[in-house]
């Protein structure tokens, strides 16, 4: 198999959580061992689920909750 920098990035959250098939998951590791971009991208990702779990668990205040579910709607709306 060979995985380009792209594929990495569509397989990262199965790698991170455990499920990504062994082969895939030892050619993954060999990327790497050799590209550090994508080595700084794991431990960037890695970083980024660490902070988040650790954040408070606070409600949204009603005004963002409601223009972030229009704007989610319009997205949605133009991707459909």
């Amino acid at each position: 198999m060979n995985l380009t920098c792209r594929k990495v990035t569509e397989i990262l959250v199965d790698f991170v959580d455990g499920s990504l098939p062994e082969e895939e998951r030892d050619t993954l590791e060999r990327h790497l061992c050799g590209c550090v971009p994508c080595a700084i991208y794991l431990r960037t990702y890695h970083d980024t689920i660490i902070l988040t779990k650790s954040l408070p668990n606070v409600p949204l205040p009603p005004e963002f909750l409601t223009r972030l579910k229009t704007m989610f709607a319009k997205e949605c709306g133009q991707q459909g």
